[in-house]
C-alpha cells in the first residue's frame, strides 16, 4: 500500500488542487483526498494499534468507501470487504469468520451489520475523524 499513498501524496503535491475523484454532486482534490485517508488511517490505528488486523468495509460504492478502502490499506490493516447487497446473516457469517476489529458502514451497512455499535464507525463520523487527524499521518508498518 505504500507505493499507492507515495502515488498519492505526489500528486497532492504536483497537482494538489486538481479532482482526484468525483460524482455527480461532490469533487474531492488530491490534497482533500490524501488528508481525508490519513486522517482515516490514524483513527484505525487508534482504536486499533495492531498491524494486521481485519477492518470491514459495508457499503456502496462512494467517495467514502474509496477513502475508507485507501485508509485501510494505508493503516495497515486488512481490508475485509463485505456485500451490502447481502443479508443481514450473511454479513453476521462474515463477522464470524474475520473477527475484524472495527467495520466500516455508511447507512445500508449499518442497517445490516448486526453487531456492537462499538465495532461500526459509521460514514457519518468521518468528518469529526478528519477535523481531529486532519495532520497526522499513519504509523508505517
Amino acid at each position: 500500500m505504500q507505493l499507492t499513498m507515495d502515488f498519492l501524496e505526489n500528486m497532492a503535491l504536483q497537482h494538489g488542487d486538481d479532482v482526484a475523484i468525483a460524482d455527480a454532486s461532490t469533487q474531492v482534490s488530491y490534497s482533500e483526498l490524501v488528508t481525508a485517508v490519513n486522517a482515516l488511517a490514524v483513527a484505525l490505528q487508534s482504536k486499533d494499534p495492531v498491524p494486521g488486523s481485519r477492518v470491514g468495509l459495508c457499503a456502496a460504492n462512494s467517495m467514502e468507501y474509496i477513502v475508507s478502502m485507501l485508509a485501510i490499506l494505508a493503516a495497515g490493516k486488512i481490508l475485509v470487504p463485505m456485500n451490502c447487497q447481502g443479508t443481514s446473516e450473511q454479513m453476521l457469517q462474515i463477522l464470524m469468520d474475520t473477527h475484524p476489529s472495527t467495520v466500516l458502514v455508511d447507512d445500508i451497512g449499518d442497517a445490516l451489520v448486526k453487531s456492537d455499535d462499538d465495532l461500526k464507525i459509521p460514514f457519518s463520523q468521518f468528518p469529526g475523524l478528519v477535523l481531529t487527524y486532519r495532520d497526522q499521518k499513519p504509523a508505517t508498518t
